[in-house]
């Protein structure tokens, strides 16, 4: 015989008791444990119910359970969970996420973040049917359809706020073609909407191909990132509001000498960046006419970047945090296989988002990747969760470092093939949207 604690309408425990099945009088209440159980990738571990149940048979629901009497809410929940899905937590593993008042009970609302194994539970057979992971999106198409229990509007938003606030998630998009237009700009809808999200607390950051001088190009302080970004795909920590590096990844002179080799066999002319305290100069000997179009970009207020660019008769074999060579495919590849025999570089070849057959040949630190630039960052900000928007081949490293990878519809094949999902497009503010329904519970 089940008995169960009863407690007043401000959840305080009267000191009596009632039995399992017995009518509860107006306003009194029992306790109610709900775990919710969410793995790293952001999905969520549902049950369905033993159709034989009396109450919501074969329904798809939260591992839910009631208090017995004496019994503390952590330890019921714990209790619950090893009970139908033998799934062991020592104490202090829950996370509690808050208390709801309902009908006639209290709910206590616990979250495990764990990577689980569906298939090496043990379920509780004359209580659960099934175990299996969903993404918040599939959830919300089972409470549309009505397979999945609706605990209410209120309850599931709820939920999700306590799933996002038991973590510290750090979410890093990439820009061009991403979380940019187009036409290289932000607009007023992203900005608002990201500036909303950071002033409310969501860790909010960026990393991107373009150096210092490309994020002030697009106006990137319209955006008020409280935590540096990532620059110069991976080379740079940056914090955008004070202009100032807070990191870099040089190369050696022995390394600049190797490169400058390689491009000299085959007549192209790199831009070499060097580093000067908290402002990157570019040195070049000769451009093609996209770079050149390049160096004499304005931004949205007309000012113009020409004082960082230095052409001069030869560069320089001394230390250098970046080298960028623009030109067709066909002119790149070449270079790019004889650079990958250089020890101690990371090599990168990709498309151009804005003009066609125009590539982009990069040349960093071999650890100088977006991906393991953001774990620094992550160690940096205390984050525990990654969760990673981008679009292109360049973004595959940061993909792989992340929990969460996000691709935009717009993006890659490359890019698609190891993304997790697949958001809206960068021209209907995907990453923005995407962030503003997380705030807001809707996945």
């Amino acid at each position: 015989m089940e008995k169960w604690d009863l407690l007043d309408a401000d959840g305080h425990p009267t000191g009596r008791t009632i039995v399992r099945g017995e009518p509860l009088r107006a306003g009194m209440y029992h306790l109610v444990e709900h775990i919710w159980i969410v793995d790293s990738k952001g999905r969520l571990l549902i049950q369905q119910r033993n159709p034989n149940l009396r109450l919501m048979p074969g329904v798809w629901a939260a591992n839910s359970g009631s208090a017995q009497a004496g019994e503390d809410s952590e330890s019921a929940a714990r209790r619950e969970l090893f009970e139908e899905l033998s799934i062991r937590t020592t104490p202090g593993e829950l996370v509690y996420g808050g208390r709801m008042r309902r009908r006639n009970s209290f709910t206590d609302l616990w979250i495990l973040y764990r990577d689980i194994d569906v298939s090496s539970l043990r379920l509780q057979q004359e209580e659960v049917a099934q175990a299996r992971w969903v993404t918040p999106e599939e959830l919300i198409s089972m409470l549309e359809d009505r397979s999945f229990h609706h605990y209410g509007t209120a309850y599931f938003q709820f939920v999700f706020r306590a799933i996002e606030r038991g973590r510290r998630t750090l979410y890093v998009t990439d820009l061009d073609g991403t979380l940019l237009q187009n036409d290289q700009t932000l607009s007023d809808h992203t900005v608002e909407t990201v500036n909303r999200l950071i002033n409310r607390g969501m860790m909010v950051s960026a990393a991107t191909a373009r150096g210092t001088i490309g994020t002030q190009l697009v106006n990137l302080d319209r955006i008020r990132f409280r935590i540096p970004i990532v620059a110069l795909g991976g080379v740079l920590l940056y914090d955008v509001s004070q202009r100032r590096i807070l990191h870099s990844c040089d190369m050696s002179a022995g390394t600049v000498s190797a490169v400058l080799q390689v491009f000299g066999k085959h007549k192209r002319n790199p831009q070499l960046y060097r580093r000067r305290g908290n402002e990157v100069h570019i040195y070049y000997t000769d451009l093609t006419p996209e770079e050149e179009a390049f160096v004499h970009r304005t931004d949205r207020d007309g000012r113009r970047f020409d004082r960082f660019y230095h052409r001069v008769s030869h560069l320089r074999n001394t230390p250098a945090i970046f080298f960028s060579c623009q030109g067709t495919h066909a002119q790149q590849e070449q270079v790019a296989a004889d650079l990958e025999r250089v020890p101690g570089i990371r090599v990168i070849l990709y498309a151009d988002t804005y003009h066609e057959d125009n590539w982009f040949l990069e040349i960093c630190r071999e650890d100088a990747d977006k991906g393991q630039a953001v774990r620094r960052l992550c160690q940096r900000v205390g984050a525990d969760r990654l969760v990673a928007f981008g679009d292109n081949r360049n973004d595959i490293p940061l993909f792989r470092e992340a929990d969460l990878a996000l691709c935009v519809a717009n993006g890659s094949p490359e890019a698609k093939a190891v993304a997790d999902r697949i958001i809206g497009p960068n021209t209907e503010d995907g990453v923005a949207e995407y962030l503003h329904a997380i705030y807001n519970r809707k996945l």
